[in-house]
């Protein structure tokens, strides 16, 4: 199995939470390399599969943003 790492800003966290569990992927949490951010390291064993659950996330998270939801 491989680890994928994510860093994201600290309030699109529940976002990426629920898809990625949603998913059933396992994850840890780290404090991010910079300011408000976090770094989310993802086990998978197909990146094409996994890549999907994040962009999806990504694409959630715009959304919210463009609605000033955060």
């Amino acid at each position: 199995m491989k680890t994928a790492g994510v860093v994201l800003d600290t309030w699109k966290l529940p976002v990426f939470q629920q898809h990625l569990n949603n998913a059933g992927y396992q994850y840890t949490e780290h404090r991010g390399p910079a300011k408000d951010t976090v770094l989310l390291k993802v086990r998978y064993n197909r990146m094409s599969q996994v890549s999907l659950i994040i962009a999806a996330a990504n694409r959630e998270c715009a959304e919210c943003k463009s609605k000033k939801i955060h």
